[in-house]
């Protein structure tokens, strides 16, 4: 669909997208101190990046909800737009300039190229969408801001920053700010920005948080990450549109079409995404997050723009939903709901509030796609449908009934680098209520539909060469918490760290959800994985070996489980999901269902 067609389809944005829109923006003004800083109250710091984010959604808002107080709108933007314009300085004797904090204060939790993208990128639409009802010397100022950070910091930033999330973020304040003024430096700096992007995803579409050749220091820092994934093709997608370049372009469709596959395989009729395909998993108390939402929100909605597919149109619909449903009354976001297992994230509300600006910014496409007619054979939900990504391996498997996540190999692990969780079940969600089937907990070593046990003893060697150098990492954790003053979290941290990093890693547990590289076959109604037990750091235990049937009949999951050997692993147990249906329990070979 064409972006005039999608437009003559939603003349208005209706009230459910445009209330959270407001509460998060109101929630995050409640913040202000005197001097109009958003001040973080757990940080104690103005995370510039995240005001930027505010400016996105007062602007949007003032151009979408007929409800608005344009004027109040635009002075809140334009407050926080001279914030940015103050906070912009040189770097020592460098020519580059940059938006503080950024880097220079740790409590910031974030760096240059996140914040100077967003602040450039957001400088750039103020000055383009208040126009002619700024003053002179305003516009002046905002714009020479957002171009001087892009020609002095961002177009070298966008290109060699090692994590292609924060490249991506350098870029759209990159394309933006080339928008100002057409500057074929800045044009060109973006346009091969993009062309790295695209050479470092995999062949199915996923992308490594962190590559290996890109100087990530643990093996677990390349896996994919559920959170990160969406980053890459939303920046993108904004950075062509700002660039006047056309995404379904034959040399620029191929990234963005199989990131948004992969992006949508992701994610669960619910809304929520398998969170355990996740490299960097000390980032979030829970097996899942709705943090990143607006990103994917925004990636899925753009793609439907641009490219069709009612997966996609589906996909944006439910993250949106399942984000706005975590956000509290004053309009305070939490990452995810509390429960068993389950702790604080390490960012903060203000951060994900400031990331709202990418919902805003799909609200007009997520009104194009709840007006849109019923597509033709949208009710064939039941058929069932095999999805494997070969380089993730991963696999999706659903039909009418339940959709199920199943992982074969992964990288390397620790406490807070890599997925801590694989070969087999990851996630099975029933479609009619989007109730969770199985029961998971991140760092657990005897889960529901997984094989365990014990083999040898304590190895202390093991665990510290799993986690020593965590520890170190655990002392910056600390800080923060003392920061935010929450006392008694500081003091845990540490102990919780050595703890699940080495002493757990020495334990002698093994387990069959532990291994990194079992054998995946895929077939029309499902997936065979074969496999060891292997201890917490995937070392596999000699001798072992696991079969692991998951296939899809039109009435769930069906589950089929064999110990063909356990080794010198004395007492293995399987924990059968309390969930499951037809259970047949035969010892070292089980059956059940799903559904």
């Amino acid at each position: 669909m064409t972006r005039s067609e999608a437009d003559s389809v939603a003349p208005g944005v209706r009230e459910e997208l445009l209330a959270p829109l407001r509460r998060t923006l109101d929630w995050m003004l409640s913040l202000r101190d005197g001097r109009g800083r958003i001040v973080c109250p757990e940080h104690r710091v103005e995370h510039g990046g995240k005001s930027a984010g505010a400016i996105v959604v007062a602007l949007e808002l003032r151009r979408m909800d007929p409800r608005a107080d344009r004027a109040r709108l635009a002075a809140v933007a334009l407050e926080q737009g001279r914030r940015l314009v103050s906070n912009l300085e040189r770097e020592g004797t460098s020519p580059a300039h940059t938006f503080r904090p950024g880097r220079h204060d740790p409590f910031n939790c974030s760096n240059s190229v996140i914040d100077g993208g967003a602040a450039s990128d957001a400088l750039a639409q103020l000055v383009g969408e208040l126009g002619e009802e700024l003053e002179p010397t305003d516009t002046e100022a905002l714009s020479a801001a957002s171009l001087l950070h892009a020609r002095t910091y961002l177009r070298y930033a966008a290109l060699d920053k090692g994590i292609p999330a924060q490249r991506a973020w350098g870029l759209t304040g990159l394309a933006a700010a080339w928008a100002l003024e057409h500057d074929d430096v800045l044009e060109d700096a973006a346009m091969e920005a993009i062309e790295l992007l695209g050479a470092i995803q995999h062949p199915d579409g996923s992308y490594p948080y962190h590559p290996l050749e890109w100087g990530a220091e643990h093996v677990g820092a390349s896996d994919v990450s559920a959170y990160y994934q969406s980053r890459v093709t939303a920046f993108v997608l904004h950075a062509l549109e700002r660039l006047g370049r056309d995404p379904g372009d034959a040399g620029l469709r191929g990234p963005l079409v199989r990131g948004l596959a992969f992006l949508s395989a992701l994610t669960g009729p619910d809304g929520i995404k398998c969170g355990l395909v996740e490299a960097k998993p000390w980032y979030w108390g829970a097996t899942y997050e709705v943090a990143s939402h607006p990103f994917d929100t925004f990636a899925l909605a753009r793609g439907w723009r641009h490219f069709g597919g009612e997966e996609l149109a589906d996909a944006a619909v439910a993250s949106f939903r399942a984000w706005a449903a975590h956000l509290d009354a004053d309009g305070r976001l939490g990452s995810h709901r509390p429960g068993p297992g389950r702790g604080r994230s390490y960012q903060c509300p203000v951060f994900w509030a400031g990331h709202a600006m990418w919902m805003a910014r799909a609200a007009e496409d997520l009104e194009a796609i709840l007006r849109r007619p019923p597509a033709v054979g949208a009710g064939d939900r039941d058929v069932v449908r095999v999805r494997h990504f070969s380089d993730a391996s991963l696999a999706r498997i659903e039909d009418g009934a339940i959709v199920a996540w199943v992982r074969g190999r992964r990288p390397g692990v620790n406490v807070h680098h890599g997925s801590p969780h694989g070969a087999g079940l990851l996630r099975v969600v029933r479609r009619a209520d989007g109730a969770e089937l199985l029961e998971r907990c991140r760092l657990g070593g005897s889960q529901e539909a997984e094989w365990s046990g014990c083999r040898g003893l304590p190895s202390p060697r093991r665990g510290w060469r799993a986690g020593g150098r965590e520890l170190r990492f655990s002392l910056w954790l600390a800080r923060v918490h003392l920061r935010a003053r929450r006392f008694g979290e500081a003091l845990r941290t540490p102990w919780r760290v050595l703890l699940r990093g080495v002493a757990a890693f020495a334990h002698p547990r093994v387990s069959s959800a532990f291994a990194l590289a079992p054998a995946l076959q895929v077939d029309t109604d499902g997936v065979l994985l074969r496999g060891p037990l292997a201890w917490r750091d995937g070392m596999p235990v000699e001798g072992t070996c696991v079969e692991r049937r998951f296939s899809v009949d039109g009435g769930g999951l069906r589950v089929h489980e064999r110990l063909a050997a356990r080794g010198a692993v004395g007492e293995s147990t399987y924990r059968v999901p309390q969930l499951a249906a037809e259970v047949v329990d035969a010892g070292d070979e089980i059956r059940y269902r799903l559904s």
